[in-house]
């Protein structure tokens, strides 16, 4: 086999019926020099036992079950972290690839030394049907994370991920009061590696994904408000702690932090794109555009087309002096309970910068 090895981590739980499926697919690729690592969760054994024929007839599959319940999220970093490859792909156990989907991965990582990150297009169906472009990334560090603060984009976190790079990471950190789920850790881990390199989109491989029901993002929506208060809030603070340092002074560092903050506790209008355009018309107050009025009215209450407009990422909304004053107790709260921040890169205090942002959005009604 030739070309650089490449770890896929394949977490498993309650996957029994999907992972042969799935192996399948991986075994089949193009692209032969493969380490497939599966990690069952929970001492999962059903799953366990559909990886079995794999493991018996191909070398390049290895497994490791848990004995305990890591999570998503502890799952996927195991893995991450025995990874042998010179590269690493998060594979879902429940979503399949392209045939050729590692092979011009690899290709095009081989084009792009710079590159920490090789992406494809994603592909949703069942019951969302989706085509995910992602965001590319180039340009200096701090403009990149910056383009993918605005766009929180899951999509590169399927990508193939230089190992080089993700060893200069933190990995999926895990939320203390919710480490099953730990909503936000892999945003936080691809904002990492936007700092150390570009993100390339590569046209022609696909994702597939299947939305059916039991995807951790749809679970998300049973959460109470203060569930998702506190994952929003950690969120916000794992921003904050990758980004803000990344300043040269602290006065850059402080607009960092307003940068950030704003984009955790500023509701974003993702009608705006539609809206203007019909009031720069001359004749917007003609009859002839009612049915588009109608037509946007009917949108905006559309509860898929919503969340797809909005980002799967927005959980809880800050829509009033309360509810920001809530939200930044608990990203304040974070930031020190974590101890990775320190307001002295600000020349400020923990005190000064929590009154600061207070009074700052309670201006935005």
């Amino acid at each position: 086999m030739s070309g650089p090895l490449v770890t896929v981590g394949v977490p498993a739980y309650r996957g029994q019926d999907d992972l042969p499926i799935t192996l399948e697919c991986l075994r089949t690729q193009s692209y032969q020099n493969l380490d497939v690592l599966i990690s069952i969760d929970g001492n999962d054994q059903e799953s366990a036992r559909a990886c079995e024929p794999f493991l018996r007839s191909d070398t390049r599959f290895r497994m490791q079950v848990q004995p305990s319940r890591l999570g998503w999220a502890g799952n996927t970093d195991w893995t991450m972290r025995q990874r042998r490859g010179e590269f690493y792909i998060f594979q879902q156990h429940d979503d399949q690839v392209s045939p050729s989907y590692i092979a011009d991965l690899v290709d095009a990582a081989a084009r792009f030394p710079d590159a920490t990150v090789c992406f494809a297009e994603m592909h949703s169906s069942g019951l969302r049907t989706l085509v995910q472009p992602g965001v590319a990334l180039s340009g200096p560090p701090l403009q990149r994370a910056l383009t993918y603060l605005e766009n929180l984009d899951h999509v590169p976190f399927r990508g193939l991920i230089r190992s080089s790079a993700l060893a200069s990471t933190s990995g999926l950190l895990l939320a203390d009061f919710n480490p099953f789920d730990s909503f936000g850790t892999e945003i936080r881990f691809m904002t990492e590696l936007a700092l150390l390199g570009e993100f390339r989109f590569v046209p022609g491989p696909i994702y597939y994904k299947r939305i059916h029901g039991e995807n951790i993002h749809l679970t998300r929506r049973k959460w109470s408000e203060q569930q998702k208060l506190l994952a929003w809030g950690c969120f916000g603070a794992w921003m904050i702690e990758v980004i803000v340092p990344v300043g040269e002074t602290p006065e850059q560092r402080r607009h960092l932090l307003q940068t950030v903050l704003d984009r955790f506790l500023v509701i974003k209008d993702q009608w705006r794109w539609l809206r203007t355009p019909l009031r720069r018309l001359t004749f917007s107050r003609s009859a002839a555009l009612q049915p588009l009025r109608t037509m946007l009215d009917r949108l905006k209450k559309n509860e898929r087309l919503v969340q797809a407009t909005s980002g799967r990422y927005m959980v809880y909304e800050a829509d009033n002096d309360e509810r920001r004053a809530a939200l930044l107790r608990v990203i304040f709260d974070r930031l020190k309970s974590e101890g990775r921040f320190d307001p002295a890169s600000l020349q400020s205090s923990w005190d000064t910068l929590e009154a600061e942002a207070l009074k700052r959005f309670s201006a935005h009604a």
